[in-house]
């Protein structure tokens, strides 16, 4: 990344593109819904662990159309083909507090979503994929006016399933979760804001991995978040491939211009055990004039 720098400084377009980016999005005012302490601790500690990381880029600008929120790991899925054909799957008894944490869960994306932040749906969504009796299931968060454009943009390839402007985010998401293999890398790819060129390359990486057992040379592009050095908003590249100023340097300085505005912020929404008051600052952002 170092050796970038360079390209990245010299970008003439870095004072417009950085200055005020939060301001791009829509203001308008959330709703008033009352929650209990437990509550807003725990939406508070989603929002928090997003604008610290990579959903930064879907709750506070127009950068990534979908952000992962969290990875929350349930022992409650079936690996027991003969249990296919039963009603009653999970022992209620012996996976209770698991259940009880599903609901919980599902309980404050719900309260996410009755904040009704403008342009925004958070979105809960169980991986394809079991093992040993663990069920991954993915919350993230989607700007719904980038996935519109989107989908329009690329709706050659998201057309075939079904999928156009208008679409139910919720709907999008479990489509692009079960679709084959290297069909679900490239809508992810899409909807995670990656360049386009970046996703072919994932994608045609991937094939020759299963065909070669080996995977081709690459180099990583990273975008900044406020914690993590790395591995959060972060994209594979062909080893003989140069950045250009007109993709990734853009991408890159806009990116820094989002997260400049957040970590001036920041501060002024801490409690004194330095958790955030995220929803706080979240609802000032969008509904200052």
């Amino acid at each position: 990344m170092k050796k970038y720098l360079n390209l990245i400084a010299v970008i003439l377009v870095l004072s417009v593109i950085s200055c005020n980016s939060t301001k791009e999005v829509t203001r308008q005012s959330f709703e008033s819904i009352e929650l209990n302490d437990s509550e807003q601790s725990l939406v508070d500690s989603i929002l928090q662990y997003g604008l610290d990381h990579e959903a930064l880029y879907t709750l506070l600008s127009d950068i990534k159309p979908m952000s992962s929120l969290k990875l929350y790991y349930l022992p409650i899925a079936n690996t027991d083909s003969l249990k296919q054909t039963e009603a009653e799957v999970v022992d209620v008894v012996a996976k209770r507090n698991q259940l009880d944490r599903l609901r919980k869960l599902q309980s404050a994306v719900n309260k996410l979503n009755d904040l009704n932040i403008p342009d925004l749906k958070f979105i809960l969504v169980p991986y394809n994929s079991a093992q040993k009796e663990m069920r991954v299931i993915q919350l993230s968060v989607i700007r719904r006016s980038l996935l519109d454009k989107i989908l329009l943009e690329k709706e050659s390839f998201f057309g075939q399933f079904g999928l156009a402007p208008g679409a139910d985010p919720i709907v999008v998401a479990s489509m692009v979760e079960n679709a084959d293999r290297y069909e679900r890398y490239r809508a992810y790819g899409y909807l995670f804001g990656y360049p386009d060129y970046a996703v072919d390359f994932y994608v045609k990486a991937s094939l020759i991995q299963v065909q070669t057992k080996k995977f081709p040379e690459r180099t990583f592009f990273q975008i900044p978040v406020y914690k993590g050095d790395s591995g959060y908003f972060v994209y594979a590249y062909p080893k003989n491939h140069t950045p250009t100023a007109s993709v990734d340097s853009v991408l890159y300085n806009k990116a820094v211009g989002v997260l400049d505005d957040y970590k001036n912020i920041r501060n002024k929404y801490l409690r004194s055990d330095s958790t955030l008051k995220a929803s706080q600052l979240l609802r000032d952002l969008y509904t200052k004039p």
